[in-house]
């Protein structure tokens, strides 16, 4: 039984990194919400390094105010010993998480955002996951939110649009 105090929310399935220039994920209304924590599975990542930003907008997919966040990986590629066992928790800064060819390939990547850090003032409660192609880059993501509910409750309603 999963606990109604962390809410699962699929945000992209095969986002591929050479498809453009910016390739969002679904964006999540954060109203209802203190925090997320983004579990990023990396697959064949190639040629270029993708960058992953983290952006609050006051819409669906805007990428308004980039976001300082924190972010670990497993200690292995998916089906290797350690691929679950997670090192310590690194700040990143609203510049960006470089996703390094050759060397993340496979891992599960964690991002944990602090609803507190978006821009709340300028009502943007939209949050959004942004991997950039500098150029030639290769691979894909698939993407989960764990969100804690700000308010418990037994009806389930959507993070999304």
């Amino acid at each position: 039984m999963i606990p109604k105090n962390t809410k699962y929310v699929p945000l992209g399935v095969d986002i591929d990194f050479n498809t453009a220039a910016s390739n969002l994920s679904d964006s999540i209304n954060m109203k209802n919400y203190h925090d997320a924590l983004f579990l990023i599975q990396l697959a064949d990542i190639g040629t270029a390094s993708p960058v992953l930003l983290v952006y609050s907008g006051a819409t669906n997919a805007a990428c308004t105010s980039a976001l300082a966040f924190k972010y670990r990986f497993g200690g292995a590629a998916a089906g290797s010993a350690n691929c679950d066992v997670f090192g310590d928790w690194t700040d990143c800064a609203a510049t960006g998480l470089e996703l390094t060819h050759g060397t993340y390939d496979n891992y599960l990547l964690q991002v944990y955002v602090d609803g507190a850090d978006m821009d709340i003032a300028n009502a943007e409660e939209w949050l959004t996951l942004d991997f950039t192609d500098p150029g030639g880059a290769t691979g894909q993501a698939i993407v989960i939110a764990a969100l804690t509910p700000r308010y418990s409750s037994g009806t389930e309603v959507t993070a999304l649009v």
